[in-house]
């Protein structure tokens, strides 16, 4: 197949779940009774199956479920596990894994897994309610420090085990040896769909008694298993696990994960035969990949969303009039096209298009107008100096030059510095509250639902709103929408909310995020997919040769 004009969508969502991560976590036709797809070629095929398949990673920061909040580690964790439940990456519904059904109350509440009996761990290991219950209580343990905590904030009794006396939580009860219930302390109707997120995963007692030694081989759930020990800045490697309860198998008998401090190195590699696979062509490769590749390279859409936003702590920033006007003298086509060479898509608002949610013609500051955004700009007394701050190292400089040439070009705007700091660094000035001008971030959605595109980091007071946006009644319009357990109704809350947002601009939306993959002869093209978070579903990759 020939991709040179083919744009492949991870999915688009027709229906939203029916149950109803910051940028630093598919298929279609029969899904086996446990979810997810596996085994399929996302063209209503089964995945042919034989193989060793090499793909291109980062070294993980963490490679412990409940502490892996980040991409390079994420994308191997969820080959090694099952949550209790999973995402079917075709109409992006939730749908069984270890938990084969569940029921809420009437006000989403109180809700109850029932889980299959025929679930273990690689080793051996039974997996039963109490082993969610143990699990869950693990990574909420402030001493254990896992990053995935935060996840577990809308469980009964998190707060009393976080910052009070309590050893468990009190919301999380195994029944009996398949049936857990887990009570919340507000009603939450996306649980099902959180759940399948990494930081949900279930661990066995080794992981307990010796996380250091279980970081290194992960003892897991999943379709594979480790071969192995991770080889830090190296590999890891896993094979398919025979045993895996699912009704279909994963494609490739071997995965390896080759670790890559350097994209443009494994670039060349795969040009040079040494790696089958890279997803993520970085962007000074996007005038060489279809040269280069003709035959074999894809392109995906994804949840990625790059902004700028606002630190509306400082006073310069408080009107909205200021913060649209900079938003509509940003000519986003001119900077995709020149600069990304057309692989993103102009952003209208934090909901990305594959989800339900989505809606195109939402946002009128998101048009370019420079010469009303000049007249609204100059109305509303902008300042005449700016600072931008964006995190060093990841490619953003040329398009923030760009968009600082606009501001000068079409804006009162004398003078406009950058500053530039290390991730870690940039991220301690947010916490500090030392951010004076317009700041990059990104995000990418953990889970498909549209609670996670807005409220992690735009609700009152949460960790990740480094705007300080504060707004009574979007944090409403977001409690609403998570306590509906009607899905339209849900879905016209959440709308109202990004609205309300669009029109209080404390972000200004720039693009979606696309990747393109190039392979070699080794693996055939049409069974690639990705799905939303820009995660290669390699469980559906058929190897044709090794």
């Amino acid at each position: 197949m020939n991709n040179r004009t083919s744009i492949r969508t991870a999915s688009l969502a027709v229906a939203a779940s029916a149950a109803l991560v910051l940028s630093a976590c598919g298929g279609n036709g029969d899904d086996d009774e446990n979810g997810n797809g596996n085994g399929d070629n996302g063209n209503g095929e089964a995945a042919e199956t034989g193989g060793t398949l090499s793909i291109a990673n980062t070294e993980p920061q963490n490679f412990m479920p409940g502490n892996s909040s980040e991409v390079g580690g994420s994308k191997m964790l969820e080959q090694l596990f099952t949550g209790l439940t999973g995402v079917d990456y075709e109409t992006y519904e939730v749908v069984p894994g270890v938990a084969e059904s569940w029921e809420a109350n009437d006000d989403a509440t109180v809700w109850t897994f029932e889980l299959r009996d025929d679930w273990t761990f690689h080793n051996g290991d039974e997996i039963t309610a109490q082993t969610f219950v143990d699990t869950f209580n693990w990574v909420v343990d402030p001493e254990n420090g896992q990053q995935n905590a935060d996840f577990y904030d809308v469980f009964l009794g998190y707060e009393d085990v976080v910052e009070g006396n309590a050893d468990e939580l009190e919301g999380v009860t195994a029944v009996d040896d398949y049936t857990l219930e887990i009570e919340l302390n507000e009603p939450f109707s996306p649980l099902p769909m959180m759940l399948s997120y990494t930081g949900f995963y279930p661990v066995p007692q080794e992981a307990f008694d010796d996380p250091d030694a279980f970081e290194q081989s992960p003892i897991g759930n999943g379709e594979y298993q480790m071969d192995g020990e991770w080889e830090h800045d190296v590999q890891v490697a896993m094979d398919r696990w025979e045993d895996w309860p699912g009704e279909s198998q994963g494609g490739p008998d071997r995965i390896e994960w080759r670790l890559y401090a350097d994209m443009e190195t494994a670039y060349l590699d795969v040009q040079a035969g040494e790696l089958d696979l890279l997803d993520t062509v970085p962007a000074p490769q996007y005038g060489d990949y279809e040269a280069s590749f003709p035959e074999n390279h894809a392109i995906f859409e994804t949840s990625s969303f790059e902004y700028l936003g606002f630190p509306l702590y400082q006073e310069e920033f408080e009107d909205p009039d200021i913060r649209q006007a900079l938003s509509m003298a940003i000519d986003r086509e001119q900077i995709i096209e020149s600069i990304y060479h057309g692989l993103r898509t102009p952003a209208t608002g934090p909901i990305p298009p594959m989800l339900a949610e989505y809606r195109e013609d939402k946002c009128d500051a998101c048009e370019y107008d420079p010469d009303t955004a000049a007249e609204l700009y100059e109305a509303a007394g902008g300042p005449s100096e700016l600072t931008i701050y964006f995190n060093s190292g990841a490619g953003h400089e040329e398009w923030v030059e760009s968009i600082s040439n606009m501001w000068q070009e079409h804006l009162p705007i004398d003078d406009i510095e950058f500053q530039s700091l290390e991730f870690a660094q940039y991220l301690d000035l947010h916490d500090d509250e030392q951010i004076d001008g317009p700041f990059r971030l990104g995000w990418s959605t953990s889970y498909p639902n549209a609670q996670y595109t807005m409220e992690p980091i735009y609700t009152t007071g949460v960790s990740s709103n480094y705007t300080h946006f504060n707004n009574e009644e979007f944090d409403d319009l977001i409690a609403q929408a998570n306590a509906e357990t009607d899905e339209d109704a849900a879905t016209e809350l959440y709308q109202q909310a990004e609205d309300l947002l669009l029109e209080e601009m404390p972000i200004i939306p720039l693009w979606y995020g696309q990747s393109v993959m190039v392979h070699t002869d080794a693996i055939d093209n049409d069974s690639l997919l990705m799905d939303y978070r820009g995660f290669t579903r390699v469980e559906q990759v058929t190897v044709l040769e090794d």
